[in-house]
């Protein structure tokens, strides 16, 4: 039987449809640009300092490697395709079309994160032992969270300016007052009320991931629930700033 127009469950399937062929322009596109390519030379630099390092080099700076760049990758890579297509006029033709600001967000913010994700993976090996599957998947979790919250806030820092060259230069201003707080989470001892600020859960649980840190039961679940929270209001902050261009579809 044929669906009915306006039945939900043909909406879903063309909205799929409308991401799905986001997702396989985005690919593209962060391929052409060479993204890819500078990030895996990145990760190679990362890779040869810490098969070098070994053992030698602290717990706290494995953390802050994986903080610090695949975490918060699609920040800067983000900007700068929102400049690029910005420049060729390409979200002026995707605002003229059905595709909403919500699957225009998920479908750089998907294909960004899946990114980040392999480069992870590609650093497990050299962090130390292999972590058990619950320190994997806490791993990886965080590393999706932390992603999608400044994927987020990317999106709004972006649009203050013009080219890519100074969105590089300038977004570490917006960058540094937002991570500038997980320091806190680098202590001996982190103090509970700081697990509230984002970036200091983030890095307390990477420190958990990778055996660098214990926490009760109930100070994970806080830093979960915190780290949900702070991807959600990046989401919702992106998408919103995006719907001034895509309009409410």
């Amino acid at each position: 039987m044929t669906s009915a127009v306006g039945d939900p469950q043909s909406s879903r399937s063309v909205r799929f449809s409308r991401l799905w062929a986001l997702l396989r322009h985005d690919t593209r596109l962060q391929r052409r640009y060479g993204i890819w390519y500078a990030y895996a030379f990145v990760i190679a630099f990362y890779v040869i300092v810490l098969r070098l390092g070994g053992d030698a080099l602290p717990p706290w700076l494995k953390v802050l490697v994986l903080y610090t760049d695949p975490s918060v990758f699609g920040f800067f890579f983000l900007g700068a395709l929102l400049l690029l297509e910005k420049s060729e006029n390409s979200r002026i033709a995707l605002a003229m079309t059905p595709v909403s600001a919500a699957e225009y967000f998920w479908s750089k913010a998907i294909t960004l994160t899946l990114v980040a994700l392999i480069a992870v993976l590609v650093l497990l090996p050299f962090l130390g032992p292999p972590p058990s599957v619950m320190h994997a998947a806490l791993l990886l979790t965080t590393v999706i969270l932390t992603s999608l919250h400044y994927i987020g806030l990317g999106v709004p820092a972006a649009r203050h300016f013009k080219t890519v060259t100074s969105y590089l230069m300038g977004a570490t201003g917006w960058l540094l007052p937002l991570m500038g707080p997980g320091a806190v989470g680098f202590l001996k001892q982190v103090p509970l009320w700081t697990l509230f600020i984002p970036a200091v859960s983030q890095v307390v649980l990477l420190r958990v991931a990778l055996g660098a840190y214990h926490a009760p039961t109930t100070h994970l679940a806080l830093m979960l629930a915190v780290s949900i929270v702070a991807a959600w209001g990046g989401v919702r902050l992106g998408v919103r700033s995006l719907e001034q261009e895509f309009g409410v579809k």
